[in-house]
């Protein structure tokens, strides 16, 4: 091993934390549910909303983002839920990741702040957002959920095999019309006051936020967050 390979090990380990994938669990046709487990995970303080910085194998520092679903300090596991789409690094690490293998990651690290319990929440996400919504049903807010996807009826069934099932309106990508219409809809039926959320597509980010400077009677707090834009990637 040359001297550049140790220096970078050392580093890496002084860095990031390192963890066994100890289950790997499809999850309907376009996600996968990925158990980690490790002692160093026991010393975390880990809040819903929270982000981690996936290092993925090869040899560069390619990192990628996701959003742990739950977090369990006392026996030092967690579990992230990756959405497999084109054939970038990480749709690839997905699609060969093994129990039994490790991982390296940075964080956990602020995000999206976590919902108080029972607070009023309107969520609009696309696949991408799917593991922030499972992380937020642990925290016991009154969460509606609105999704954009590719496929609709890929992600509802999706949607609905997640332990919890998440009860979400889903419509397609190709309708963005459609999806400001369902957002008025549900926004007018929620309690006040109440919390928007909206994350994903960059574009989507952009046109919900721009929307709902117009209604006039607008949620009193907004949180965006832009996951990925066309033409771009690695944005977390």
């Amino acid at each position: 091993m040359g001297i550049a390979t140790r220096l970078k090990d050392m580093a890496e380990a002084a860095l990031l934390t390192e963890a066994e994938i100890t289950n790997i669990n499809p999850t309907g046709d376009d996600f996968v549910r990925i158990s980690l487990r490790s002692p160093a995970l026991q010393s975390v303080r880990w809040t819903a909303g929270t982000k981690v910085q996936v290092r993925l194998p090869g040899d560069g520092w390619t990192m990628r983002t996701y959003t742990p679903l739950c977090w369990d300090a006392a026996d030092g596991r967690t579990e992230l839920l990756a959405y497999r789409h084109g054939h970038g690094p990480a749709s690839a690490w997905c699609g060969q990741v093994e129990a039994g293998d490790s991982i390296r990651f940075m964080g956990p690290r602020r995000s999206i702040d976590a919902p108080a319990a029972d607070e009023p929440v309107l969520f609009v996400g696309d696949e991408s957002s799917v593991a922030l919504a499972c992380a937020f049903a642990t925290t016991g807010a009154a969460v509606t959920h609105l999704f954009e996807a590719a496929r609709p009826a890929a992600l509802a069934g999706t949607l609905a095999e997640l332990e919890p099932a998440l009860d979400a309106d889903v419509c397609g990508t190709d309708d963005p019309a459609g999806l400001l219409d369902r957002l008025r809809t549900l926004a007018a039926a929620m309690p006040r006051p109440y919390r928007l959320v909206v994350t994903g597509d960059a574009a989507t980010v952009h046109t919900v936020r721009r929307e709902v400077r117009t209604w006039s009677t607008p949620p009193a707090k907004v949180t965006g967050k832009a996951y990925w834009a066309a033409g771009r990637t690695g944005l977390d």
